[in-house]
């Protein structure tokens, strides 16, 4: 698990690095705005997650469209979390019709579906009016620290997921 960490988090690096290179030669990326983190407090989060979290803090220096909640007292890799960020249009639409989709979610803003990332897990993104988010979230005890899963532990931990998830799409939604 470590090994495949490390090079997801060198791979991902080496991505924004490229992006950041190319970036001036290519125009302007278009980025989502807003700021992510007053779209939750830290006593929603809470409610949802089960455990005290931290305020939110932004993921992404410099980019408040970006924001992360975690357990509060524990240490980056085994806390338990949840993260918002804002998606401009095309970013929200890209995943729809990719192999990642999982289905739509109805009952949540004007439109919202899953998505599942190896490696990352489930997400949901919500659009409502001009508005698009996603929620991605970790709400397992010992988060990434914890031994192998066994596929029954796996097919829990994605049901909890998605319900913490659905669970902060509809908190962030009575503050759009």
């Amino acid at each position: 698990m470590q090994t495949g960490l490390r090079h997801w988090l060198i791979a991902g690096a080496m991505g924004i690095g490229f992006a950041a290179f190319r970036a001036p030669a290519a125009g302007t990326i278009e980025e989502a705005s807003g700021d992510a983190c007053k779209l939750l407090t830290a006593a929603q989060v809470t409610k949802v997650l089960g455990v005290p979290v931290d305020d939110g803090t932004y993921s992404l220096p410099g980019h408040p469209q970006f924001c992360v909640w975690r357990e509060h007292g524990k240490p980056q890799m085994s806390a338990q979390n949840v993260q918002v960020n804002f998606l401009t249009a095309r970013q929200f639409d890209a995943p729809k019709t990719g192999r990642f989709m999982k289905g739509a979610e109805s009952g949540l803003g004007d439109e919202a579906y899953w998505a599942y990332t190896p490696g990352f897990g489930f997400t949901l993104s919500v659009r409502k009016g001009g508005t698009a988010f996603r929620v991605q979230s970790r709400p397992i005890a010992d988060g990434m620290t914890r031994s192998a899963d066994t596929a029954e532990d796996k097919a829990k931990w994605d049901e909890k997921t998605k319900t913490v998830e659905r669970a902060i799409a509809v908190e962030a939604l009575r503050n759009i």
